[in-house]
């Protein structure tokens, strides 16, 4: 019997949200992996794999395709969708996809979330509540009552299956609904207080992609809001943690503000236009002169034109050749630091 891997955005609502509807659609049977930018792939000898609002490089998916069944891609980040903009799409169902195993597709829906393309596609239907309100937070739509409140209730949970089978069935009726966001009122009240506390203990303002911009220590459940409240009347601001693999760097900008997505692409990451992120060296404390800017400039044209070549000469039937250029491609940008998004 073939293998179902599912590989979702770690550390993320909306990626988890996005493997919760798999999982509805497919069942227990389905091994669940999350991952980071810059993680290895797991082993996927033989297996069908779903990677749900998250992508590798197209170097490394088409490592993966090696060895995979087959590999579908489900994901909405701007960044990743200009990386696979030449890969196939899937077909209209899972069942139909499946059964079609070959080289890796993916689909790239900017005005979806993970969650609400992963429900679509494998569900289908209405989507539930509980996938309405997570994508409200992840798109920076904010277009539900309540949807801070509720967000932070479901922030203040472990990302486990039961708990998740929990919020969406309180999630199902208005009264319920009510309930939710009164809880959420606490919680969200804590968290604004912690977000002003960090800002006033580490605030400082360093270069990013040549640009002077605040930025502040900050762990990732405060990460967002305190980049989003320090970026007012700025073209963009940064939170970071330190962890085994380096400095993540996330992005945030407002109305009027940058694409922050440019910015982290510049130094090898990606995300969205107001939510990005990237990976540097331990201790990074910006740039000192332009210097740095561009060469990454330099680093990013080589890169995109490598991988321009690399479709040119797989559509021409020159595979070695075109593997050859896609894996240079994927080493230029950053030397190799990948970045971290919602």
């Amino acid at each position: 019997m073939t293998t179902t891997i599912c590989i979702y955005h770690a550390n993320c609502a909306d990626g988890f949200t996005a493997a919760w509807c798999v999982r509805m659609a497919l069942g227990n049977s389905v091994t669940f992996v999350p991952a980071g930018y810059g993680s290895e792939p797991p082993s996927v000898l033989g297996a069908d794999v779903i990677i749900v609002d998250f992508s590798y490089k197209w170097a490394v998916l088409e490592r993966m395709a090696l060895k995979a069944r087959s590999i579908l891609v489900l994901d909405h980040h701007k960044t990743a969708q200009a990386d696979l903009a030449a890969m196939p799409k899937p077909a209209e169902t899972w069942e139909v996809q499946r059964a079609n195993a070959g080289n890796p597709v993916a689909l790239f829906d900017m005005d979806r979330s993970g969650a609400q393309m992963a429900w679509d596609y494998f569900c289908g239907g209405p989507r539930p509540f509980l996938v309405e309100v997570v994508a409200d937070r992840d798109l920076w739509r904010w277009n539900i009552d309540q949807s801070r409140e509720i967000n932070a209730v479901i922030a203040s949970h472990e990302m486990t299956w039961s708990t998740w089978d929990d919020l969406d069935a309180r999630l199902q009726a208005d009264t319920d609904i009510g309930r939710v966001a009164a809880e959420g009122e606490a919680i969200l009240r804590a968290h604004d207080k912690m977000v002003r506390q960090v800002m006033d203990v580490s605030q400082r303002r360093i270069i990013i992609g040549g640009y002077d911009v605040p930025v502040a220590a900050a762990p990732y459940a405060l990460a967002s809001d305190t980049a989003g409240a320090m970026a007012v009347g700025e073209p963009f601001a940064a939170t970071y943690v330190d962890g085994p693999k380096g400095r993540a760097f996330s992005l945030r900008s407002r109305a009027g503000g940058l694409d922050v997505s440019e910015i982290a692409a510049s130094y090898g990451g990606g995300g969205h236009r107001s939510a990005a992120g990237f990976l540097m060296p331990p201790g990074w404390e910006g740039e000192s002169s332009g210097r740095a800017a561009a060469s990454r400039g330099d680093l990013r044209k080589a890169s995109e034109w490598l991988r321009k070549q690399a479709v040119r000469e797989r559509g021409n039937g020159h595979k070695r050749l075109a593997d050859t250029l896609s894996e240079a491609a994927e080493y230029t940008v950053a030397f190799g630091y990948e970045g971290e998004s919602e």
